[in-house]
């Protein structure tokens, strides 16, 4: 077996692993990093990728006035408060990092209708964080080993990490020692068992939104765990989206379900389409048409939906099904058109006549319905009537590793595991609810933080090789 020596390295080459061996670099110019990663250099990056990467900053890449009461609030108390806070301290100065390093960034409008104003992004998406960060690797003398997939921490005598076992794409291990590992491989919702064995039965159902997402098949949580890190974030729950089901196109958001009802496979409500705006509904509404309707559901609207501009909320490259009456909308999706019909009638009925404002929260609720529509209950009476079948795409998981806000994994003594950083959604943070556009952020501050701490630690002895775990 050959053997290796670097002083870091790095599992995975998104936001998050890329951000960790560029600040290495910077800190440290003599310094030797290996970036692993497991796809062709064609499909590097992993979610990063294929996000279009909105930050919950302001234009100055100040964090928004809602940022830490928002991440403190979604998850009930349960996400670090030291981690929300640190994020926060450097959210700003990671952004002008990540201009000074090629990555301009702007503001854009979101997808959602009610959105009051622009939100930070990075001109060029989530792609132009790989391309331009990747490319300021290699300048700087950094290695990225690809179709390199990780499979075990080596670890000493004392159980401090000192390096990566990994297997090559001739199918040869390959042994890499080092002063420090940082696992930035994403979460598991690639891999169909691990979603079986966290989510239940159906997780296996649930289809990555993006083709960087099948990329993340969870060895960077199980390495973890076998070196003996504990856990954090909520293991069932995930950040979802309903897309076109109809589509194989990447990101096929439909988001405007609150204007219309949505249906199940049988014809029937199963959820408050208007409890809140989308952009706080969105990710429950997604886990309801997986939990509740089998992974199947249609978005019912008519033409007070239609005489708005609604591209942006709909991304799908498919026009909705359209027809006249309600009964052939019914025979074009393979519903009852009896139980269609019922359920829209009943619907109307507790509804409320007036012109439909998708742009504000309007209070316009349904009277004696179960379950209820809070906002927007317009009528669905202006033929012709339109549809957008819808699934639940997974975007990522929330369990992980538990890390702490120097972004060093923690094991079950409590105590952080020598040598072992993990950052992104590797690392478990969220509960209950995802506070939007602070995933890529997080990836990148933390990224950041562990690349510091590894510049750090290449004064230390270099480790011996041990056993593998």
């Amino acid at each position: 077996m050959s053997g290796e020596q670097v002083d870091l390295v790095v599992v995975g080459c998104g936001a998050g692993g890329l951000a960790t061996a560029l600040q290495f670099l910077q800190s440290a110019p003599s310094g030797r990093v290996l970036v692993l990663e497991r796809t062709p250099k064609s499909q590097r990056g992993g979610n990063t990728a294929w996000t279009g990467s909105f930050f919950r900053l302001e234009e100055d890449g100040a964090p928004a006035a809602d940022f830490t009461s928002r991440m403190l609030e979604l998850s009930k108390g349960k996400t670090d408060e030291a981690i929300i806070a640190r994020l926060a301290e450097l959210a700003q100065r990671t952004m002008h990092w990540l201009n000074d390093n090629g990555v301009p960034t702007k503001s854009d409008i979101t997808y959602f209708l009610t959105s009051k104003g622009p939100r930070l992004m990075p001109a060029g998406g989530g792609a132009a964080i790989v391309e331009n960060l990747a490319a300021r690797l290699e300048e700087l003398g950094g290695t990225i080993a690809y179709e390199t997939t990780a499979q075990g921490l080596i670890q000493d005598e004392h159980g401090a990490v000192i390096g990566v076992e990994a297997v090559d794409g001739a199918g040869e291990l390959r042994r890499v020692l080092a002063s420090t590992v940082v696992l930035a491989s994403g979460g598991f919702e690639g891999s169909a068992a691990l979603l079986d064995r966290y989510l239940g039965d159906g997780g296996h159902e649930l289809s990555p939104i993006a083709p960087g997402g099948r990329s993340n098949q969870g060895e960077g949580l199980e390495m973890g765990i076998r070196a003996g890190a504990l856990t954090d974030g909520q293991f069932d729950r995930f950040h979802g989206e309903p897309v076109d089901a109809r589509t194989r196109s990447a990101e096929a958001l439909v988001m405007v379900y609150p204007y219309g009802i949505l249906v199940d496979h049988h014809g029937r409500r199963f959820v408050d389409e208007g409890s809140d705006t989308p952009d706080n509904t969105f990710e429950s509404v997604a886990y309801r048409i997986w939990a509740d309707a089998d992974q199947f559901a249609y978005v019912i609207a008519d033409q007070k939906l239609m005489r708005h501009n609604i591209a942006r909320a709909v991304l799908t490259d498919r026009e909705p099904e359209s027809a006249p009456t309600l009964e052939a909308l019914a025979r074009r999706l393979d519903l009852d058109p009896d139980v269609l019909a019922d359920t829209v009638g009943t619907y109307n009925a507790a509804a409320t006549p007036g012109p439909l404002d998708v742009t504000f929260l309007d209070g316009v609720a349904t009277r004696d319905l179960d379950p209820p529509k809070s906002n927007w209950a317009r009528p669905i009476d202006e033929p012709p009537y339109v549809a957008w079948p819808v699934t639940c795409a997974i975007t990522f998981t929330f369990g992980g590793l538990k890390t702490d806000d120097k972004a060093r994994v923690i094991g079950r003594s409590g105590e952080p595991i020598p040598g072992l950083f993990a950052v992104g959604e590797v690392a478990g943070i969220y509960h209950h609810k995802y506070p939007g556009a602070t995933s890529v952020l997080r990836a990148l501050v933390f990224g950041r933080i562990a690349g510091t701490s590894a510049a750090h630690r290449i004064a230390a002895p270099a480790p011996a090789p041990a056993t593998h775990q």
